[in-house]
């Protein structure tokens, strides 16, 4: 249920979940958001600045996909974020009304 919930507000804010078979963690692909942190130019992979940001912002804190994988395939998980589902239901629920307040207008 705590999945299901969290995907639920990831989908309302238009980001596409990726739902786990099992474990306490699910993917995000945050492209269809269109946030761009190419202005803080930090040359970092974009899922590093977007979870830095959301957790700097909205203190959400997400983990960064990027990091999982080598130089030559980084750019496959680079607007991916990963969210962990093992947290209490108040605490997805409050994550869940920052999500959908980054909705795209």
């Amino acid at each position: 249920a705590v999945v299901s919930t969290q995907s639920t507000g990831f989908t309302d804010a238009g980001c596409v979940p990726v739902w786990p078979d099992g474990g306490y963690f699910m993917l995000v692909d945050t492209g269809p958001m269109g946030w761009d942190f190419t202005a803080e130019n930090t040359g970092r992979c974009y899922d590093v600045d977007c979870v830095k940001w959301l957790t700097r912002e909205f203190k959400l804190a997400t983990i960064p996909i990027s990091v999982f994988y080598g130089d030559q395939n980084r750019h496959l998980a680079a607007k991916y974020i990963r969210v962990c589902c093992a947290k209490s239901d108040a605490t997805i629920d409050k994550a869940c009304e920052i999500i959908r307040s980054l909705r795209k207008a």
